[in-house]
């Protein structure tokens, strides 16, 4: 797609118009496309022009930026498209040109323009050189925020010194992200493109006790500030861009790579929360198919967590997924489930191995004194089914000990066990 948007010839100045004009195109396809081609932009900056100019004028800082222009135009070796920002600072673009080449290419730039010696009028001059590069990622939000952040960080390097070549990366904080949802999205899916996703694991506590450990597998993306950045921030913007099937097949991936990886011999049950892509999309069905076939040591081990919405908005594709998990040794979970929820269809059409009720039913489950009584009753079918109920958000010892009296075969929170980055499976 990145071929659509370029039409110079390698090796080709241009004004700043035009080099904008080629950025924001070849951007725009890199952040539409499914493909991800990369691409790089590099800037250089003269250290110490002050000198420069009171010695030489802007004609010869000019001048001086034209010719070291030139010599990135004749000795790159992959295509790039220059142009001048300023009378101190040279812009490039690398379409279609991977990190290694494009740090490649601007290491030897700093080389070339550092050993090299360049004429001002009469004057032969040395330079001083600061090269800042950055590849396209998703965490920028557009053409421009990488553009700013490039040159300002050049700027930067080059004011406190300069004479260095370095790698320039987006930085978006917890904080940025949470006020942006342009900023989480792109943060989420430069995650998932570099396989950056970070997975914790919370216990889920059987109430009879039993010979697997279960836990529930959340995902979590890193801010550059280190801090970690929870499902329930970027999972809605997800889903609203249309984006969450990504997150969902990566988490399939990586529960069925450590079933069968990392703890193949152990006696482990995985939840993982999914949004409506496996419901609503036949080929993601096969998809799932394949994969399981591929690793059947992963029956009996996988649980696919569904929010009961999403079913009851695709009973009839639910009810095919429900048919593959019982081929497959695939357990589903329905989540989001309260007293008000249709326990007929779970009874019925959507018999699954297990409903997981609502946060808000479980705090109101200690604060209502009849909704104990209206919850055996309905829950009482589904349960002599063999559908075993999970309680999460269990937070107090109060809530736990209402929760031990409701009959709840498991119990989740922060008062069982906070989450996890490693699994313990020990005794």
């Amino acid at each position: 797609m990145l071929a659509m948007v370029r039409d110079q010839i390698s090796g080709e100045a241009m004004t700043l118009e035009q080099f904008i004009e080629k950025l924001l195109g070849a951007y725009e396809a890199f952040a539409t496309s499914e493909a991800d081609q990369p691409s790089a932009c590099l800037c250089l900056t003269l250290d110490h022009w002050e000198r420069f100019r009171e010695q030489y004028g802007y004609s010869g800082l000019i001048d001086l930026v034209g010719k070291v222009k030139a010599m990135m135009l004749a000795e790159s070796d992959v295509e790039i498209l220059a142009c001048a920002l300023n009378e101190r600072c040279v812009l490039a673009l690398l379409p279609q040109c991977s990190l290694k080449t494009a740090e490649k290419q601007t290491d030897k730039l700093f080389r070339l323009v550092g050993e090299d010696t360049f004429a001002i009028g009469e004057e032969t001059v040395a330079l001083s050189v600061s090269v800042c590069f950055t590849e396209f990622d998703h965490r920028f939000t557009s053409a421009d925020q990488l553009l700013l952040n490039l040159i300002k960080s050049t700027e930067q390097i080059s004011a406190s010194g300069g004479n260095v070549v370095k790698r320039i990366r987006p930085n978006v904080s917890a904080g940025q992200a949470s006020a942006s949802d342009q900023q989480m999205l792109g943060l989420l899916m430069e995650s998932l493109r570099k396989d950056a996703v970070k997975v914790l694991f919370q216990p889920l506590m059987a109430t009879a006790g039993e010979p697997s450990k279960s836990f529930q597998m959340l995902p979590r993306i890193t801010a550059s500030d280190g801090s970690l950045i929870s499902a329930a921030q970027f999972v809605p913007v997800a889903r609203q861009a249309r984006v969450l099937g990504v997150l969902d097949r990566w988490m399939i991936q990586r529960a069925i790579h450590l079933l069968v990886n990392d703890y193949h011999l152990q006696p482990l049950r995985l939840f993982l929360s999914q949004g409506e892509s496996l419901l609503v999309n036949p080929e993601r069905r096969d998809w799932l198919r394949r994969l399981v076939e591929k690793h059947p040591g992963v029956s009996g081990k996988l649980v696919l967590d569904f929010a009961l919405e999403d079913a009851l908005a695709n009973l009839k594709s639910a009810a095919e997924l429900l048919a593959l998990a019982d081929e497959l040794g695939i357990e589903v979970c329905l989540s989001r489930v309260d007293e008000h929820s249709k326990w007929d269809l779970l009874s019925d059409r959507l018999r699954v191995d297990y409903i997981k009720m609502s946060p808000e039913f479980v705090q109101r489950l200690g604060q209502e004194d009849k909704l104990e009584r209206v919850f055996q009753d309905a829950s009482a079918p589904v349960r002599e089914q063999g559908t075993r109920v999970i309680m999460p958000m269990v937070e107090d010892a109060a809530a736990a000990a209402n929760l031990w009296r409701t009959g709840a075969d498991y119990m989740q929170g922060y008062m069982i066990e906070r989450e996890v980055e490693t699994l313990e499976l020990g005794d």
